[in-house]
């Protein structure tokens, strides 16, 4: 049976803050790029992109600003990594758009274990209800219960999450590498 993982990435403009010596970008980037690469031998199993926030400017608030950067594929981890590369933050935080969105990206496969892994830095910016859309999901046999990254979030923030999927807290690079071994050993 085949597994296909989503990476659902946060390009908002708040993921240029801090985190350690580098900006959440970066160590995402980084961390992501380094997991993808570990991911390439693995059988039965795709891997795709999704980013939003990162392709209009944060005062437009775009509530629709989300884009499937690199379809599943066998052989996409370049193109992931490359893609990774060129990503600069901008936007607002639409996590419940693009999670609706997310579900037309898995191909209509009945077999396949579909899962989501979204890494973010912050909450809900754009009046969606990201975990009626989780929800609508799961029941749907869509995905699995996502994963979610938090990226620097206040530990407050996790109650927003927990109704999405399960939710990991990654507060500096060393945790964040932590939770992404976690999250994929638990995803396959």
């Amino acid at each position: 049976n085949k597994t296909r993982i989503l990476f659902l990435l946060d390009a908002s403009g708040s993921m240029y803050a801090q985190m350690g010596r580098d900006n959440r970008m970066d160590v995402a980037k980084r961390l992501l790029g380094k997991m993808v690469d570990s991911l390439r031998d693995k059988p039965n199993l795709e891997i795709a992109l999704r980013v939003y926030g990162h392709q209009t400017t944060k005062d437009k608030q775009n509530c629709k600003d989300t884009k499937l950067e690199v379809p599943f594929n066998k052989t996409n981890h370049d193109l992931i990594k490359e893609k990774l590369r060129i990503l600069r933050p901008l936007g607002t935080t639409l996590i419940a758009y693009s999670l609706q969105e997310a579900a037309y990206d898995f191909p209509e496969d009945a077999r396949s274990r579909n899962v989501v892994i979204l890494i973010t830095d912050g909450i809900e910016e754009c009046d969606g209800d990201p975990c009626a859309i989780s929800e609508a999901m799961q029941k749907k046999g869509v995905i699995l219960k996502p994963f979610i990254i938090g990226v620097g979030l206040d530990e407050n923030f996790a109650k927003h999450f927990e109704c999405i999927g399960r939710f990991f807290d990654a507060t500096t690079e060393e945790g964040f590498d932590d939770v992404l071994r976690v999250v994929i050993s638990q995803a396959l």
